[in-house]
Order: C-alpha cells, then sequence, then structure tokens
C-alpha cells in the first residue's frame, strides 16, 4: 500500500512540475507578444480580433478590451472597409500557405484610431493554424510614409536647410 501512495505522490509532484512548466512558457509567450516593436493583431476566420497587444493601444487608440471580439475593419477607413472585408474573404478562403506575405505590396494601406485619425501602415499577415481553428496573424507598424513625411515637413520648416535637403534626396537615390 505504501509504494501505491509513494507512487501518486511522485506522480503529482511530476504533474506540478509540468504545471510550472506551462505557466512559465504562458508568461514568457505573453512577454514576447507585448515587447514586439510592432502591433500584433490576431484575428480568426470571421474576422473578429482575439488578440491586440500593447502597441496595437498605442497605434490604434483603442484599449485591448475594447477591441477583443469586434471586427477587424473597425481599424480601418470606413470608406475602404467593404474592399478590406472582401480581401479578407478572398485571403482565407484561398490563400492556404502558412508563409508570412506583406499586404498590399503597392497600395498606400491607412489605418484608423478611436478618435478618427488616418495614418498609413504597413502590414504583415501570417497564418496560424491551430486545433481551434485558423487566425491570421498582423504585424502592423507606422509606414516609412510618415518618417519621409516627417523628414519633408523639416525640410520645408527650414528654408535654409533647402539645398541640404534637396543633396540628402540626391544622395540617397545613390
Amino acid at each position: 500500500m505504501a509504494t501505491a501512495i509513494d507512487r501518486l505522490i511522485e506522480l503529482d509532484e511530476q504533474e506540478s512540475m509540468k504545471q510550472i512548466e506551462r505557466a512559465a512558457y504562458l508568461y514568457l509567450t505573453e512577454a514576447v507578444i507585448e515587447a514586439l516593436p510592432d502591433a500584433l493583431i490576431v484575428v480568426d476566420a470571421t474576422g473578429k480580433i482575439v488578440l491586440f497587444n500593447e502597441k496595437a493601444e498605442f497605434m490604434f487608440g483603442y484599449h485591448r478590451s475594447e477591441m477583443i471580439g469586434q471586427p477587424v475593419e473597425k481599424l480601418v477607413p470606413e470608406r475602404v472597409r467593404p474592399a478590406h472585408t472582401h480581401d479578407r474573404e478572398v485571403y482565407n478562403r484561398y490563400d492556404l500557405s502558412q508563409r508570412a506575405r506583406t499586404m498590399g505590396i503597392g497600395a498606400n494601406l491607412i489605418g484608423i484610431r478611436n478618435d478618427g485619425h488616418e495614418f498609413p501602415v504597413d502590414i504583415t499577415l501570417a497564418r496560424m493554424v491551430v486545433p481551434k481553428g485558423i487566425y491570421n496573424l498582423a504585424l502592423i507598424r507606422f509606414s516609412r510614409k510618415i518618417i519621409d513625411l516627417e523628414a519633408a515637413a523639416r525640410c520645408l520648416r527650414q528654408p535654409q536647410a533647402d539645398m541640404q535637403c534637396g543633396l540628402e534626396d540626391a544622395n540617397a537615390g545613390r
């Protein structure tokens, strides 16, 4: 009888260790998601947001509790929502690869904050297939176009820098 009890205690200790390891792994995963330099938004196959990290909160001006369960189209201007919905449905239906891809190459992708302010974004998409279904991950960053616009605005504010800005632009093309 004592050996059976000892074995149960041993199995219980092993299971406890596994639970501690799982909790540590989940903590690490959550820390990685929040430490990403880009916004991370994960949507299910219907386009409902299931994950919205801290950078996404900053970028779009919503708290994650406001966005979980909302359609991802809430984050694009109203005038492009029908097209975005269509493109998302086509992507889900026909692009079954799990490789990451840049969204809208050559297109001007626009996000919208909760205050109505629109801004250009660059988006990389990836597909994740898990037992619960298919999810799409979107890594979103402020578009390089913003940085270029800010540099142009600095040049316009500094008339004496016109020659320097022109030289920088010319040298950038080399």
